[in-house]
């Protein structure tokens, strides 16, 4: 074999070896790029569901280790002039379609399903005797009836008679102090009630998030 065509055939394989790692490189961006994403037939595959169940449970327990932002600091983010969350739009929804307040969830919410196309519900239920099921139901996001595939993560959290309502502007009025009636606008009206008066605790409630 000639000189030329030596080198000629070490070009090719320098060419094809810059060519090797260019597709490798593409290859990789794409799977560092991927996010999940609502599937176009409108199910969720086995795989997007198990993630979505992960990340709602993440964000839960990251929650109620938040410090003074924790699960409670979410419960307790009622205020008692609107007779709502502060800033919601009703009891019924809640904040509904609208973003929630950035001290709720620290954005994780918006970040994990809103940006990506996934619609959720934030359901509270706590102890009580205004259901037939012995609990109460409050909507802190409702945006729909959830579909048929869509995954639920919960969290327990517990509340106390000296805590206080942590919307802005609702003062040092401890929980126990407020009425579970919506019409006594003297007591004070807070939705959650004091499932048990004799001792400091004040209800044990569970936060739900249902995605899908």
């Amino acid at each position: 074999m000639s000189r030329r065509d030596d080198t000629r055939g070490q070009a090719f394989t320098l060419e094809g070896f810059v060519s090797s790692i260019v597709v490798l490189t593409a290859v990789l961006f794409a799977l560092q790029s991927f996010v999940l994403v609502p599937n176009t037939a409108g199910k969720l595959d086995d795989d997007t569901r198990a993630e979505l169940r992960r990340e709602a449970d993440d964000m839960l327990v990251t929650s109620a280790n938040a410090g003074e932002r924790d699960l409670t600091y979410v419960v307790r983010y009622w205020d008692t002039s609107e007779q709502r969350f502060s800033g919601a739009v009703d009891r019924n929804v809640g904040y509904g379609t609208n973003p929630l307040p950035r001290q709720l969830f620290d954005g994780a919410l918006y970040e994990s399903f809103d940006e990506r196309g996934f619609t959720y519900n934030v359901i509270i239920r706590y102890r009580g005797d205004d259901a037939t099921d012995g609990s109460g139901r409050l909507p802190l996001v409702y945006q729909g009836p959830p579909a048929d595939d869509a995954v639920t993560a919960s969290h327990t959290t517990t509340l106390y008679d000296n805590m206080t309502l942590t919307a802005p502007g609702t003062g040092t009025r401890e929980l126990r102090e407020y009425d579970t009636d919506p019409t006594n606008n003297a007591g004070g009206f807070y939705p959650i009630p004091d499932a048990d008066e004799g001792s400091p605790l004040y209800n044990v409630v569970e936060v739900r998030v249902i995605v899908w």
